[in-house]
């Protein structure tokens, strides 16, 4: 009998963790599986996952190179052998990611892992960020057809309006990730916020929470958004100072008449107003 040793280090806790929330299956049942394939879609994606933990920095090209010290056996499937996870089974795996649409397949698996783990969350807490990047990142005409975003100028959320950058859309619930996008720089939230409830929300509230609560910043807080979104979903968000009721509202009260708190400092006065939707 010949013996062999091979690395397993965290990635047994890793890929443990993928076989307890079904990620290859949920995965494969989402994309579909093609009977000339080796290695699934899910497969693919685990093997990326314990990739991105275990190789950090290392290019993609160099997969099998990882894979080659690993029991893969253990980690993915006893069928499965290193060699079998090449660039072109890699490329194809995410080609059909995102034929399907990563967002909805991303927002799949975190609900069905949270379920499995006993998560539940009220509050949806919506925010974007923004990443600087350094570089052109110049398209031919006619190329932006071709890909998901475009890296461009944009308001800059860490100050650096000198350089381009790539937006980043994520919905947390219990300090856990639910939903996550990637948008080009120069999205606007004003409009971002609304057609995410008004995109994702029906299917949040039939697999998540029927009383899920939306919470947004001050970015949210237009006419528009309050229509659209008023209807169908519950939300809180902060109103803008620039507004004129929210400025007269600050103006004529006194703190005698707030509700104090149990956090020091902070106490309470609740009012109603008519803002494109009526509102506390």
């Amino acid at each position: 009998m010949e013996y062999s040793s091979k690395s397993l280090d965290h990635l047994g806790i890793v890929a443990g963790v993928c076989k307890e929330i079904e990620l290859a299956t949920q995965i494969d049942k989402i994309v579909g599986i093609d009977k000339r394939q080796k290695v699934t879609t899910g497969e693919s994606v685990e093997a990326m996952i314990l990739n991105a933990l275990g190789f950090v920095s290392k290019p993609l090209y160099l997969f099998p190179e990882f894979m080659k010290t690993k029991p893969v056996e253990l980690l993915i499937g006893e069928r499965l052998s290193w060699k079998d996870f090449n660039d072109d089974t890699l490329g194809r795996s995410l080609d059909r990611l995102y034929e399907t649409g990563t967002e909805e397949t991303f927002l799949q698996i975190a609900i069905n892992a949270y379920k499995k783990y006993g998560f539940k969350g009220r509050f949806l807490h919506h925010d974007t960020t923004t990443f600087s990047v350094h570089g052109e990142y110049e398209h031919e005409e006619g190329d932006l057809d071709a890909v998901p975003i475009e890296i461009t100028y944009g308001h800059s959320k860490d100050n650096r309006p000198d350089l381009k950058q790539f937006v980043t859309s994520l919905i947390m619930s219990k300090e856990l990730p639910l939903f996550i996008q990637t948008l080009s720089g120069n999205a606007s939230d004003k409009n971002h916020f609304r057609e995410i409830a008004r995109n994702y929300g029906k299917f949040l509230k039939e697999n998540w929470d029927k009383d899920c609560i939306w919470v947004w910043d001050s970015a949210f807080y237009s006419k528009d958004s309050l229509k659209a979104i008023s209807k169908n979903h519950k939300w809180i968000t902060r109103v803008p100072e620039t507004l004129s009721d929210a400025k007269e509202l600050l103006k004529i009260s006194d703190l005698k008449d707030m509700n104090q708190t149990s956090l020091d400092g902070y106490s309470l006065l609740s009012t109603e107003i008519i803002y494109g939707v009526k509102q506390r």
